[in-house]
Parts: C-alpha cells; sequence; structure tokens
C-alpha cells in the first residue's frame, strides 16, 4: 500500500470540508504546514465519520417528522 503525501491529505481534508461548489474554505498554508502527517491523517479519518453520520438519517430523527405528519 503507498503511502499517501502530506498535500495530498490536506487536499482530502479540503474535499471534505467543503460542502459543495460555491462554498470555498482555504488554509492558510503556514498554518497546516505545522500538523505533522499522522494529525492531518487524525483530522481526515474524523471528517470522513462525520460525513458517513451525517448520511445516516436518525431514526428517531425520522419518527418524530412522520408523527408530526400524522
Amino acid at each position: 500500500m503507498s503511502e499517501i503525501t502530506k498535500e495530498e491529505l490536506i487536499q482530502e481534508i479540503l474535499e471534505l470540508i467543503n460542502t459543495n461548489d460555491t462554498s470555498k474554505i482555504d488554509f492558510n498554508p503556514k498554518y497546516i504546514e505545522y500538523f505533522e502527517q499522522d494529525e492531518l491523517i487524525e483530522m481526515r479519518d474524523l471528517l470522513l465519520g462525520k460525513k458517513e453520520l451525517n448520511k445516516t438519517p436518525s431514526k428517531d430523527y425520522l419518527d418524530d417528522i412522520f408523527n408530526k405528519c400524522s
């Protein structure tokens, strides 16, 4: 398995943070350089986890909507 570069990690993080094509969040290149590769991997993994949580609708939330509509 090939190791991912710091630049690739930063790009992945930026893509995960930007919610759509019109939003644009930039990091100060000097600031992001302070993070070690393992910290960037952790950031990316946390963002991936949050993205998956947001994709999965909550059963309670859907039940609440259903009850309000009934």
